[in-house]
This record gives C-alpha cells, sequence and structure tokens, in this order.
C-alpha cells in the first residue's frame, strides 16, 4: 500500500502548476506586473469615498472607482518620505499619512502639510499609526510615544509620564474609550477626559503586553492581535480577557498580524504566512494561495471597502480585492464531510450534504484521470479502473476550490 503522506507537498505543486480555470475568481489583485501599483509590499490601507489609499515602500497610491490611479512620492509631491506605514481617512477628501522617516503629512487633496519633531509638537519621525477620536483630535503612535493634536494644541504621553513603554503600536477609537496598543508596555484605556488605565499581564491578567492590531466589534468589545496570545478579546472593561490561538482553538496560525470585522460578526485576520484566518463564532477557515487567487499569503493591512468587501495588503503581492459574498461560499464549502477517505475499486465516496459543483480526480504524477459534475448529490463514484493507491479529489464550486486525499485499492 502506497504512503500518502509523503505525498502531500507534491500534490500542492501540482494543483499550483495545473491552475485550475475554476481557481477563486472572486479573488482580485493588483501588482506593479498588472497595475500602477508603485512597490507589491503594501504597509496599510485606508477606504474612503470610493477610494483606496495605499502605503508602500515606494510611495502613496490612491485608487479611484477601481479605474484610476494616482501616485504621490518624493519625485512628484512634497511627501519628502516614500516609506507609507499609516492612513487615516478624516473626511471626504483629507487624508492623513504616517511614514518611516517623514512624520506626519496631512493631505487635502491639492496641499500638503509636514508635522515633525522640527516643527510640531509629535516627537518622533516614524509614524506606526493614526486615529481620530469622537472630538476630531489626531491621535498618533510613534516608537517614542503617543501624541495627539487637536488641530491646536499637541499633548504628548512616554514613559516620562507614566506609561510602560514608548513603543505604541496601535490606536483605535470607540465609543466611550481610546484604546492603544504597545510593543511591551500592555494596552492603555483613555477615557473622554483622557485619563487612563494601563492593563497589563501582572495588573489585570491580559494574555499579552504587547498588541499589533486593535479592532471594535458591534457590541463596543475591543479585539486585539497580539504575538504571543494570538487573538485577545476584553468581555468587561479590562477584563476578563479570553484568547484564540493554535494552542486553545482551531486555529491555524499564531502568527496573527492585523484583523477587521465583517456585518455578520465574522472576524477576518491577516496572518503572517497563513493567508486569510476568518472566524465565524467557533469555526476558522482560510483563504491561501492554495485555495484561491490570494498573490501571497503574508497579509499585512485589511480594509473593507463598499458592499463589506475586503481588500488585503501584502508583503510580497501587492493588494487582493475579495468579494464579500462568495467568502461566505468559501465557507460552505469547506464546511461539509467527505467520506471516507480510503475506498475499494466501485464504492462511492459520500457527502455530509447535497453538492453542486465540478471536480477533478488526479493521480500522484499530476494526471487527471476523471472529471465531471455534482448535480445536487450526496455521492460520487470513481469510475477509473486502472488506478490506485493515492488520488487527489478537487471540488470546484463557482470559482472557489476545495482538495482532498483520497486511498484507492
Amino acid at each position: 500500500m502506497i504512503n500518502c503522506s509523503k505525498y502531500t507537498a507534491f500534490l500542492i505543486l501540482i494543483f499550483i502548476v495545473l491552475a485550475s480555470k475554476w481557481r477563486a475568481q472572486f479573488v482580485s489583485s493588483y501588482t506593479v506586473d498588472n497595475s500602477p501599483l508603485p512597490f507589491n509590499t503594501v504597509r496599510c490601507l485606508e477606504y474612503s469615498n470610493q477610494s483606496l489609499w495605499i502605503g508602500t515602500d515606494y510611495g502613496l497610491a490612491k485608487f479611484e472607482d477601481e479605474t484610476s490611479w494616482t501616485i504621490y512620492n518624493s519625485i512628484n509631491s512634497p511627501l519628502w518620505n516614500d516609506n507609507i506605514r499609516a492612513l487615516k481617512n478624516d473626511g471626504d477628501s483629507l487624508i492623513w499619512v504616517g511614514t518611516v522617516q517623514g512624520g506626519l503629512f496631512k493631505f487635502d487633496g491639492s496641499e500638503w502639510t509636514n508635522y515633525t519633531p522640527e516643527n510640531s509638537g509629535i516627537g518622533d519621525f516614524l509614524v506606526r499609526a493614526i486615529e481620530i477620536d469622537l472630538n476630531g483630535h489626531i491621535w498618533i503612535a510613534t516608537t517614542e510615544g503617543l501624541f495627539v493634536y487637536d488641530r491646536n494644541i499637541w499633548t504628548s504621553w512616554t514613559t516620562n509620564d507614566g506609561l510602560l513603554s514608548n513603543n505604541i503600536s496601535s490606536v483605535c477609537a470607540g465609543s466611550d474609550n481610546m484604546y492603544i496598543g504597545s510593543i511591551n508596555g500592555g494596552v492603555l484605556y483613555f477615557d473622554t477626559s483622557n485619563n487612563y488605565t494601563n492593563h497589563t499581564i501582572i495588573s489585570s491578567g491580559i494574555p499579552d503586553n504587547s498588541t499589533l492590531d486593535i479592532e471594535i466589534d458591534s457590541e463596543g468589545k475591543p479585539w486585539f492581535i497580539s504575538p504571543a496570545a494570538g487573538l485577545i478579546v476584553d468581555l468587561g472593561n479590562g477584563g476578563p480577557w479570553n484568547s484564540f490561538h493554535a494552542d486553545n482553538s482551531d486555529m491555524p496560525a499564531n502568527s496573527l498580524l492585523c484583523l477587521t470585522h465583517g456585518a455578520q460578526g465574522e472576524i477576518f485576520i491577516g496572518s503572517e504566512s497563513n493567508g486569510l484566518i476568518t472566524k465565524v463564532e467557533d469555526e476558522y477557515h482560510q483563504l491561501t494561495t492554495l485555495n484561491s487567487n490570494l498573490t501571497d499569503n503574508h497579509i499585512l493591512c485589511i480594509t473593507k471597502g463598499n458592499n463589506e468587501d475586503l481588500w488585503l495588503g501584502t508583503l510580497d503581492g501587492g493588494i487582493c480585492k475579495i468579494e464579500a459574498s462568495p467568502i461566505n461560499q468559501l465557507f460552505e464549502l469547506n464546511n461539509f464531510q467527505i467520506t471516507p477517505n480510503s475506498i475499494q475499486q466501485g464504492e462511492e465516496l459520500h457527502f455530509s450534504q447535497n453538492i453542486s459543483a465540478e471536480y477533478e480526480i488526479y493521480n500522484l504524477q499530476g494526471k487527471r484521470i476523471q472529471k465531471g459534475e455534482l448535480m445536487n448529490q450526496k455521492y460520487l463514484k470513481i469510475t477509473t479502473f486502472k488506478e490506485t493507491g493515492c488520488l487527489f479529489l478537487k471540488i470546484n464550486q463557482k470559482g472557489i476550490s476545495r482538495m482532498e486525499k483520497i486511498l484507492l485499492y
């Protein structure tokens, strides 16, 4: 009997090479090869007024109505530092831009204003995150502390003011609090009077003192991406906490980078090497380069566009747009069971629900030996009698693929 496990990597390569015509057409991508995108590393995204703002390592791009591009860089604009790290929309036309070495920029569509330690109250040239509170104040995360600009006066918080770390990584506005994430300094909750409480492992039992991203759900609960503890949610107001990671749940990865929430309560999570992970209650689903046209499994940032469509920024694959409605279809395609995984000649594979989809069966050499269509049925008979050993079933439903390994003897 042939051992299938050692051929798994080979199977993956086979399906990449075959590049089936049914592969996830609901994922569209924009890279330096097929668009004016200035660089394939996309660090931040912001969607506003039918326009997607894109921060890369080589400048800022504005993608309007998914038809026209405008590029801003150190050559054609006052944006003298091309390494973009943070974006925040402020009204229909105003955008705030954080850079690595150029400080903070404000752009109103025609004029640029630059804020640096040399001409303003911001204390760092590196801006990691930007948020706007309900009063219109600009909150800025830097590696030298937290800075707030009320359009007139600057206020700062650093370790000199009691912070445990100056390395502020993320900021998020809630209805009652501003949530501030740091590296090794816990999470800060600022109230409407700008008084803060610092939540750490020791002080309140939060599972990790470092945070990479923060989002508020529809119930007002903050969710955090943590380097060590995965996905964290505050169930109260500073605890109790719950965390979800590969060691205590079906979360497929621990290296998580960013998140956003969907309209139905789902959580979309960008991972370091495992693509897009979606948490739907206690279930987890993945979208990767293997089961879709996703260009890179390293997701650096996520934002939502029209109709709950998702935009992803990747490390080396530019940007990807994922249409909202087929995402739910992907969940459905991965939810049903296929049994058994080992069958004799002439036996049938059974599905736990009726399936309508196209299918293909491949042998270990990558040769397609059977194809057909499932018409609202719960079974499939393998009709080839010349093959035994490991076979691979690929089910394709409206541009979405699922692969299963089968032993035929």
